[in-house]
């Protein structure tokens, strides 16, 4: 079962978990614990972003020294920015046009049937299904970095995720919070050997966004790492070994296939989606790296150019930073975690071949778009930033550098001037 512990490990290698003769009791205690170990996170950053949508919702909405009142309703829908109203549509009407089909469509699904269910506005429904899948992935990767480190470095994960400065989108209506889950779930399950359910994970993955397709390769590694170095066995059970959990990994890929055969049902191009509108989408890692480069010199640091530009340079930096310390430094990771490396390698290199966002066309003052969101999958990231976390100067310094700038971003969805 999905949460029995291991054995032991040997040289990097997980054995097969051992029968727990406790039963379901022990075999959900771990998930329960953990459960309880996010909760005050996840409850306490859920309240302040309620707290920023209350104060900005408001007072950027109306007038000074007015008595006029907002709704509860029109104060949610404050949220109503950005690739909210793209997800949404997609829920309530479907693809209507070609400019929406870069949004996969399995999040967009699950709006549609529980508003249905629930006949609640479609809004409330995306940010709840959102949230809720926050707290789920927030479990599991706590789990996960628990039994890969320790338990403050797993709390401290949970906490700088929820408070990364883009983090406000896996808040909204967005479907960053069930990529999360889907993919910190299949790296769960693949540390487990849980091949099946690896696989099943991966696929919802790539229905949920292209960027889900990068687990096949993870699941590849991973497997690799496993079962290289093994003992050797008898043919035909080696063969059985091997088999089995290569068919689990061509679950993720099929994932991309339903989708696309469902685009081809419509006469559009099976792989419409990696070039939703007319202009092009796909670039040179270092050509999207030099104009990046050249906004942030090229522009005055007070236009809206070089000032966007270097944030996502800087941004950039630290998360190709976290990846060095992956593999050199004090924390580096250990041989037996490479894949983690592996994972956050292939998000930076997407980022900067698909630059932009799914519904959007280039930009020639918004270089990398995608930067802001699809980075947020990059955990790998983040927990190397935990790892730094038990030094208190870090600590502190991360606190305050995110919490004002999460406020900051939060605030400028509110009055739709940042372009995430």
């Amino acid at each position: 079962m999905l949460a029995q512990e291991p054995s032991h490990k040997t040289n990097g290698v997980t054995n097969p978990p051992v029968n727990n003769p406790q039963g379901w009791r022990n075999t959900f205690a771990p998930w329960w614990k953990a459960s309880r170990a996010v909760l005050p996170t996840f409850l306490l950053t859920r309240l302040l972003l309620l707290i920023l949508t209350y104060f900005g919702g408001v007072l950027f909405n109306i007038p000074n020294n007015s008595s006029f009142a907002l709704t509860p309703n029109t104060v949610l829908y404050s949220w109503y920015h950005w690739d909210a109203p793209r997800y949404l549509t997609v829920a309530s009407q479907g693809y209507i046009d070609k400019s929406y089909i870069g949004f996969f469509p399995l999040y967009p699904t699950l709006v549609h049937i529980f508003s249905i269910l629930s006949h609640f506005d479609t809004l409330l429904v995306g940010m709840l299904i959102a949230n809720l899948s926050f707290f789920a992935a927030l479990v599991v990767l706590y789990r996960l970095v628990e039994r890969e480190f320790d338990h403050e470095t797993a709390a401290r994960s949970v906490l700088y995720i929820s408070i990364f400065p883009t983090a406000l989108l896996f808040f909204n209506a967005y479907n960053a919070s069930t990529l999360l889950l889907l993919a910190v779930f299949c790296f769960y399950a693949l540390r487990q050997g849980h091949w099946w359910m690896a696989g099943l994970a991966g696929m919802l993955a790539a229905l949920t966004d292209f960027i889900g397709i990068l687990l096949f390769i993870v699941f590849i590694c991973e497997f690799l790492r496993q079962y290289i170095g093994q003992e050797k066995t008898p043919i035909q059970k080696k063969r059985t070994v091997v088999l089995l959990p290569l068919i689990a990994a061509l679950l993720i890929p099929l994932g991309l296939k339903i989708y696309s055969d469902a685009l081809t049902r419509k006469a559009l191009e099976p792989f419409a989606f990696l070039h939703p509108q007319a202009t092009a989408s796909i670039f040179a890692p270092w050509t999207t790296l030099i104009t990046l480069i050249k906004n942030v010199v090229g522009n005055s640091p007070y236009s809206f150019a070089g000032t966007h530009s270097l944030f996502e340079l800087l941004l950039f930096i630290l998360l190709l930073t976290t990846l060095i310390l992956c593999i050199t430094g004090p924390i580096r990771l250990t041989q037996d975690q490479w894949p983690f490396t592996v994972f956050g390698a292939l998000i930076l290199l997407y980022v900067l071949i698909f630059p932009n966002l799914p519904g959007g066309i280039q930009n020639q003052y918004d270089p990398i778009p995608a930067l802001l969101s699809t980075t947020l999958e990059l955990f790998v990231g983040v927990i190397i930033l935990a790892r730094l976390g038990k030094y208190p100067w870090f600590h502190t310094g991360y606190l305050i550098v995110a919490l004002p700038m999460l406020a900051f971003f939060t605030f400028q969805l509110f009055t739709s001037h940042w372009i995430i």
